[in-house]
């Protein structure tokens, strides 16, 4: 797939994608001592969190 194909440069999901996991993290990243980066979904609002290893937000905080 090109890199300028339109699902390469998708920046932005849909409710749907948050249901499935899929966030989309927003520009202001934080990272801690540890090194895991911690942001906020810009569609659902959640708490992100990864590792710098990883390509994957992951939701965290308080579920339901």
């Amino acid at each position: 797939m090109a890199s300028n194909s339109p699902v390469a440069r998708r920046a932005y999901g849909s409710l749907a994608d948050c249901r499935e996991e899929r966030h989309v993290a927003a520009g202001k990243i934080a990272v801690d001592p540890s090194g895991i980066q911690s942001c906020r979904c810009r569609v659902c609002g959640c708490e992100l969190r990864r590792l710098p290893s990883l390509r994957r937000w992951f939701r965290s905080g308080m579920m339901g």
